[in-house]
């Protein structure tokens, strides 16, 4: 099975999260709470309402009762009672005093001509007596057209019939007790919409987002494992083609080499492209994974620099350009040599590919505790926008000056790697159309 088969099937073996139980939790709990507010709300507000209701009412008879009872027997004097207490109360519609004889109500004394016992008024004043203590009840008044608030209670119990106060209240304050507990159930409302929004969009953003990023791990390992196993599948073949290579210039006459020259020119420049396309590839996976190794020694910085730019001269004057290296002594710092020459190798070697005219300048000196190496070109510069994304994985500078330039965005992507390995840090400026300055810095004593 080729790796390219492999690498489907892995992709879609990616699983998703399982959402079942936060959904639900949520579609429960909301409602369950909307209801249980609501439910806690009516009987809180029915259990304010009697009471105050109960409580005024029986503040009113407990007044009225003593006297009641002393003017039982005289009907007006009883009138002009419930008319004062009538007048001093704003939430007294109206008053009476009933007398229950055989089961039967009638008025004995009202502040009202239209006060009826009937329908619900009937019912009221039955508890009342079944119980012989103060009932209320909110009832509708047809002749008021609203509805009022009637508190039947017990004050006179004698052998020729039993008397009832009858206080019809008006619903302002109870109004008001509901308008409170509305707002209330609001307030609490709203808050519970609004919790539920954002748990809910919360619940899909973080859902989404780690959907996205279990899928990019995947296929961030998966493109990890595919680098790493195409390298060392490309190196065998690679290092037995170098072989045959060689074995052939030998088997070759010395009078036919000189013929096929340009030929096995191009074809170790083919040969060496590839092998430092692998290089680069084994190198990102070591790096990826953790394993890539240093070795650290005494290193002369400007040393390695001048090595580098002496193997990289041929390549520039081709281009008839020229890299200029203005050695100096400087201390001698803990690094590894193969490693500094891989990152020197690839940023010179970038100079030149990106500068059509002029040179390349190489400076390296020494700051505080730190060497800084300075490689200056005069190319074609690289645009701001950039500038941020130049050390990204597999990011190339791509416009009409660069498209014929080859490269796999890999190099200064190792390069910074390597850099901070050893301690150092890298960094860009440029103006573009002018030139670019690469600048590395290394610390003096140990690498990190």
């Amino acid at each position: 099975m080729s790796l390219s088969i492999k690498i489907v099937e892995k992709l879609k073996g990616i699983k998703k999260p399982v959402l079942a139980i936060y959904p639900v939790i949520i579609i429960i709990t909301i409602p369950s709470l909307l209801i249980i507010n609501t439910i806690w709300n009516l009987k809180s507000f029915n259990r304010d309402a009697n009471f105050i209701v109960r409580h005024q009412a029986l503040s009113i008879a407990e007044v009225l009762t003593p006297i009641i009872k002393e003017k039982i027997s005289s009907p007006n004097d009883l009138k002009r009672l419930l008319n004062e207490a009538d007048a001093s109360n704003e939430d007294v519609i109206s008053a009476a005093l009933l007398k229950e004889e055989d089961g039967d109500f009638s008025i004995y004394v009202s502040t009202r001509e239209d006060d009826s016992q009937e329908g619900e008024m009937a019912a009221l004043n039955q508890l009342a007596k079944g119980f012989n203590q103060p009932i209320a009840g909110l009832t509708y008044d047809p002749n008021l057209q609203k509805d009022v608030w009637n508190v039947i209670v017990p004050v006179v119990n004698e052998e020729n019939g039993n008397f009832f106060l009858k206080i019809v209240l008006d619903t302002k304050s109870v109004s008001e007790i509901l308008s409170r507990t509305t707002k209330d159930s609001v307030v609490i409302l709203v808050l519970l919409v609004v919790v539920t929004i954002i748990l809910i969009a919360n619940h899909f953003v973080f859902y989404l987002r780690s959907l996205k990023t279990k899928q990019l791990e995947e296929l961030d390992r998966l493109k990890d494992e595919f680098i790493s196993i195409a390298a060392h599948e490309l190196r065998a073949p690679m290092t037995a083609l170098i072989g045959y290579l060689e074995l052939l210039r030998g088997k070759i006459a010395p009078s036919e080499v000189e013929k096929i020259k340009p030929d096995l020119e191009i074809l170790n420049s083919l040969i060496g492209d590839l092998d430092g396309l692998i290089n680069e590839l084994l190198d990102v996976s070591r790096i990826e994974q953790g394993r890539f190794q240093v070795n650290l020694v005494d290193v002369k910085v400007e040393e390695v620099i001048e090595k580098v730019v002496n193997v990289m001269l041929p390549q520039a004057r081709q281009k008839g350009l020229d890299v200029v290296f203005a050695k100096v002594d400087l201390p001698s710092i803990k690094s590894d040599p193969d490693r500094l020459r891989q990152v020197f190798t690839n940023i010179i070697s970038n100079s030149i590919k990106y500068t059509l005219e002029g040179r390349v300048n190489v400076s390296a000196n020494l700051e505080g505790k730190f060497i800084k190496i300075v490689v200056k070109d005069t190319g074609i510069g690289i645009p701001g926008e950039e500038l941020t994304k130049l050390f990204s994985k597999f990011h190339r500078v791509q416009d009409k000056k660069t498209i014929e330039v080859r490269g796999t965005g890999l190099g200064l992507w190792i390069t910074k790697q390597i850099v901070e390995i050893l301690g150092g840090r890298i960094g860009v400026e440029s103006i573009y159309g002018t030139g670019t300055s690469v600048i590395i810095t290394l610390p003096v004593g140990s690498s990190s």
